[in-house]
């Protein structure tokens, strides 16, 4: 049985939306971090 809590669709929406900012946020760092190591001399 799990033991999580449960939502209606619109608090799942809301939730997932600042979930995907986030990661996307992530992403954003990564890519930069990603572009100075290329950068290394």
């Amino acid at each position: 049985m799990p033991d999580h809590a449960t939502a209606t669709r619109a608090e799942w929406l809301a939730t997932r939306k600042e979930l995907l900012e986030r990661e996307k946020e992530l992403t954003r760092r990564g890519d930069e971090l990603a572009r100075r190591r290329r950068e290394l001399p």
